[in-house]
């Protein structure tokens, strides 16, 4: 199964659910041992959060990856309004590199 979600189409009743989402690296944000990628597709953008360093040292801006993990609320004052997935964020536990 390449995924069961689309990144555009995540939002606040998805929290609980494990996805599988396709897309591109849009964005890629560095915070000490924890990666913030904003992965995107036709759909939309959902931030990707990958704690494993060794997953996300390599990861560049487009970059096709498949991304699958359980779908979070995003912590209390990080939420994007300017997004319509801004509420959430999917915990990343298996990430792979398309080619």
């Amino acid at each position: 199964m390449m995924r069961t979600h689309t990144a555009g189409e995540l939002r606040a009743e998805h929290v609980g659910q494990r996805v599988t989402l396709t897309g591109w690296v849009a964005r890629r944000r560095d915070h000490g041992g924890v990666a913030f990628v904003d992965l995107r597709d036709s759909s939309g953008v959902v931030q990707v959060v990958i704690r494993d360093e060794e997953t996300a040292r390599p990861l560049r801006a487009e970059f096709c990856l498949r991304a699958t993990g359980a779908v979070a609320a995003r912590p209390a004052g990080n939420a994007n309004p300017q997004l319509p997935t801004g509420e959430v964020e999917v915990i990343a536990a298996d990430v792979e590199v398309l080619e």
